[in-house]
């Protein structure tokens, strides 16, 4: 397969995945966290637990990966743009490359850092 037909694949493969992703990451970090049926407008401290505490920390934290799971997907295009214009410029081309595979790398390892915080959050005993 050709080179540029491959970065063009993996991109747009790349977008699919992130864009719904991102946004599903985006909308249930939106919700809000600190939801709470004793929580009261007069004394906004009563009450403050782990219970409120913790998916508060945990709305953050998936806010933030998914913040940064958009700006690696925009460098994923940026990338890509990048190689298409290259024109035969050796040296553009491996540094578009160079900017699709971090940003491939950098969605990765915020998936995977999603994955974990939920995960520990969602194991934590007396929450």
């Amino acid at each position: 397969m050709n080179p540029k037909k491959a970065i063009s694949a993996l991109t747009v493969t790349i977008m699919v995945i992130a864009i719904p992703a991102t946004a599903l990451a985006a909308q249930n970090a939106l919700q809000n966290p600190l939801a709470d049926p004793g929580f009261t407008q007069q004394d906004p401290f009563a009450g403050t637990s782990n219970a409120r505490l913790i998916p508060a920390i945990t709305g953050i934290v998936n806010a933030l990966l998914a913040l940064a799971a958009l700006i690696a997907a925009i460098f994923v295009v940026i990338g890509g743009v990048r190689y298409i214009t290259s024109q035969g410029d050796e040296d553009a081309a491996a540094s578009a490359k160079n900017t699709i595979l971090y940003a491939a790398i950098g969605l990765i390892v915020i998936a995977l850092s999603a994955v974990l915080v939920n995960f520990i959050v969602a194991n934590i005993p007396g929450v």
